[in-house]
């Protein structure tokens, strides 16, 4: 009995206490992955930094006006597995970015897939 009771204990703390890495990961409350948008633009910094890395870049809209943006992609660890390096990307450098917009409506965007000039992509 007591052997029962302590392991029920022990999986209602760990469960508890892993709540907040839930809340961390969670996209699906940030991110409306229902409509992907596609968006080119000129890279104004590129960070692959933990735990995300982090595009800034500018897009010219249809009248002329530059809108900044900035996207979120997987960890800098998981980039490297797929094949990127820091130097993938440079300020000026013109890139076409794929993902799912903000639900509030701001300039932020989870990467789905990114291009780069040379043609190389990032899922």
């Amino acid at each position: 009995m007591k052997h029962a009771l302590f392991l029920g204990l022990a999986a209602g703390i760990l469960l508890a206490a892993s709540g907040p890495l839930f809340g961390h990961h969670n996209t699906l409350a940030k991110y409306d992955h229902d409509r992907p948008i596609t968006l080119q633009g000129t890279v104004t910094e590129f960070r692959m930094i933990s735990p995300h890395s982090h595009l800034e870049f500018e897009v010219k809209q249809a009248d002329g006006t530059v809108v900044k943006w900035e996207a979120e992609g997987g960890s800098p660890a998981s980039a490297y597995r797929r094949g990127w390096r820091t130097g993938d990307l440079k300020v000026g450098d013109s890139v076409t970015v794929t993902g799912s917009p903000a639900v509030d409506g701001s300039r932020w965007l989870e990467i789905e897939k990114l291009v780069t000039p040379s043609g190389k992509e990032l899922e």
